[in-house]
């Protein structure tokens, strides 16, 4: 079709009957400034332009990026590094090819000297903002002006999979009393006022997963596109009715929010805007709650890998790790080879049984993380220990080279790899599929045997062994120091440990167990004479171990005796066992203590420092699993329950060190 065979009338023709003939005429002949051709912006243009309105200012001094892909209208492939504000105003002549549109490339000022504001808003009807969420200063700014100059304005923003709307017009409230700016606040009071007066009522808050995406402070927050078609919608709604003065439109202090995840509409009225004592109160916890956002977005890595080898490192440290200890230092020698380095096994750590089993699965999982990085920058990886290596818990150096592939190897596990992490909370008893199990039989079944214990009674019966396990070393002083060491009682992530908030007890029971836990001579008395390891057995073993779709073992297919380099490949495969899970939406918790207690029964050896009733504990342990496992002891590398995620929340997790840290 020519542009020159455009009709109007013909375009929007289907408008009709929603809107009379001479309602679709003024519409056409009505000017909007839209500052900010973004996320909402973009599709407030289009979708206005598409109602019929032909006369347009608009404004964005932005280009379009990847990170604009999940909500921006004017994001695609081909539009990357273009100006925003060419990009929509091309879509929208290409909806109609009559239309007039002024942009402003340079974006909105009121600067001394570069202060557009006034041509921006020449002759123009409304204003609906587009701004950033964070442009404040300068939304300030039009706002005032707008109110000075009798335009109305709307301001519509995406707050999770909803919407909120504040409508401002002459002679009521303007903005600026609305959300009661000063002067004195700082520009994070600002962002608290501007997010408390659009939303009074939230509703988003209730389903936001991972607030450590909510970072404030650098202006990066989440979206969604749901959020930007839902603005669209009620604000060009809104936009209809003051253009055509038609339809009852209620001015702030009135608001508007409507929440599509949770089906909830709002229309309220708030007297004095962000002046009303109950807003005063929100602004206080809101700074609080601000405050606590910042804090989680900082634990998020902000360093960026440069070379290959540490894009490669990048991705190899978020492997897991016993207790989140990381036990890994890289040495880059080139391009093509680096060294990890593996301390010496602590000998007093009574989980590192089997001279260090435990960490070396780890670093097997850590190298099948790097195996999958380097293929994905088109690189294959090889790696040997020392020539002279004895399996003896003594410093290790593994030296990983890498060669040319022919083309980069994308594998879709690794996407899962930030993803993954353990969940000590109760699941799902919903069972896993046949095909489920077999995807993930298909991982290990090179190198393992595979046996699922998924019926009540087996999943109590493991249960039990596990939570006889806890009871072991909940009384072994060695394992409290290390129980000291790991446990993070500082809120959110943790880097080198694991979150209090995620060891799978109610507030109430981490209260009791942080107070016992300052002194081994509290912990004790609670175990002799209150009890102390039932409340934690229940907790943590018992009801998580009872409530998920079963548990698992994961032996050798073979009976030779095993070597290093045999722990290191059993650690990848349960790399891919424990990433293919995740991909399937399941979660995992190992089970590794009643191997350990077991082992040491099995062994003869002494881990409780010559205490009798703790050696007979380990012993009916060793028999209880032996059982379970078909007299296969021997053979067990592995053990875990699986499910499928339960109701309980888990906002927090051990994250990784930082890049730097691990060279």
């Amino acid at each position: 079709m020519k542009s020159s065979d455009f009709s109007h009338a013909e375009a929007f023709a289907r408008n009709l009957g929603w809107l009379s003939k001479s309602e679709q005429l003024l519409l056409r002949h009505k000017k909007i400034a839209i500052p900010g051709m973004g996320g909402v912006g973009g599709a407030y243009l289009l979708a206005l332009t598409r109602l019929g309105v032909s006369n347009f200012h608009i404004s964005d001094m932005d280009v379009f990026e990847q990170a604009n892909f999940n909500r921006q209208v004017g994001a695609f492939i081909s539009t990357v590094d273009k100006p925003k504000t060419d990009v929509m105003a091309e879509m929208a002549a290409d909806i109609n090819s009559d239309i007039k549109i002024k942009s402003f490339n340079e974006g909105i000022s009121d600067a001394p000297g570069n202060n557009n504001i006034d041509e921006f808003l020449d002759g123009v009807d409304l204003l609906v903002d587009g701004f950033d969420f964070f442009a404040l200063d300068v939304r300030r700014a039009v706002f005032k002006r707008c109110n000075e100059l009798s335009i109305s304005a709307i301001t519509c923003a995406p707050v999770g999979m909803g919407a909120a709307m504040l409508t401002f017009l002459e002679g009521k409230m303007s903005f600026e009393d609305y959300f009661n700016f000063s002067d004195q606040d700082t520009k994070e009071e600002k962002y608290v006022k501007f997010l408390i007066g659009l939303t009074p009522r939230p509703l988003h808050q209730a389903y936001l997963v991972d607030s450590s995406y909510v970072d404030m402070k650098n202006h990066k927050v989440p979206s969604t596109p749901m959020g930007i078609q839902l603005c669209t919608g009620l604000l060009v709604t809104e936009a209809l009715k003051i253009l055509l003065a038609r339809g009852k439109v209620r001015a702030a202090p009135h608001f508007q929010l409507y929440d599509a995840y949770r089906g909830i509409l709002r229309k309220g009225y708030m007297p004095f805007g962000n002046a009303n004592p109950i807003q005063r109160l929100k602004y206080f916890f809101g700074k609080k709650f601000f405050a606590k956002l910042t804090q989680s977005a900082e634990q998020m890595d902000t360093v960026i890998a440069e070379s290959v080898m540490e894009k490669i490192i990048d991705q190899a440290r978020w492997a897991p790790s016993g207790d989140n200890e990381q036990p890994w230092k890289f040495t880059i020698k080139s391009e093509r080879k680096l060294v990890v380095h593996i301390p010496e096994i602590e000998t007093d750590n009574p989980y590192e049984f089997d001279h260090g089993r435990p960490t070396y699965l780890s670093v097997g999982m850590m190298l099948e993380t790097m195996r999958m990085a380097a293929a994905s920058h088109g690189l294959s990886l090889s790696w040997k220990l020392p020539g002279d290596m004895v399996w003896d818990g003594r410093a290790l150096a593994i030296e990983v080279n890498f060669r040319k592939l022919k083309k980069p190897v994308n594998d879709d596990l690794l996407d899962y790899v930030t993803l993954r992490s353990v969940n000590r909370f109760s699941y799902q008893t919903k069972k896993m599929t046949y095909s489920s199990k077999a995807s993930l039989a298909a991982e290990i079944d090179d190198l393992f045997d595979i046996l699922w214990f998924d019926s009540p009674g087996q999943r109590m019966s493991f249960a039990r062994m596990n939570a006889a396990a806890t009871d072991i070393r909940l009384r072994i002083k060695a394992c409290f120091r290390i129980h000291q060491r790991i446990i993070d009682w500082r809120p959110g992530n943790s880097r080198e440990g694991v979150p209090a908030g995620a060891v799978g007890m109610d507030k109430l029971s981490l209260k009791i167990m942080k107070y016992a836990m300052k002194r081994w001579s509290r912990m004790n008395f609670m175990n002799v004479y209150m009890a102390g390891t039932v409340l934690g057995r229940l907790q943590m073993d018992i009801l998580p171990g009872y409530k998920c779709a079963g548990h698992f073992a994961l032996l050798w297919k073979d009976g030779k005796e095993k070597e290093l380099a045999d722990i290191l490949h059993a650690g990848e495969k349960l790399q891919r066992f424990w990433l293919q899970a995740t991909k399937q939406g399941l979660v995992m918790q190992p089970s590794m203590a009643t191997i350990c207690f077991s082992y040491y029964a099995d062994q003869g050896i002494d881990f409780s420092g010559g205490i009798s009733s703790l050696t007979s504990k380990a012993n009916r342990l060793k028999g209880n699993l032996d059982a379970l496992l078909g007299g296969r002891f021997g053979e067990v590398v592995f053990t875990g329950r699986i499910g499928f995620p339960g109701k309980t929340r888990n906002p927090v997790r051990s994250i990784r060190k930082n890049i730097q840290s691990l060279l």
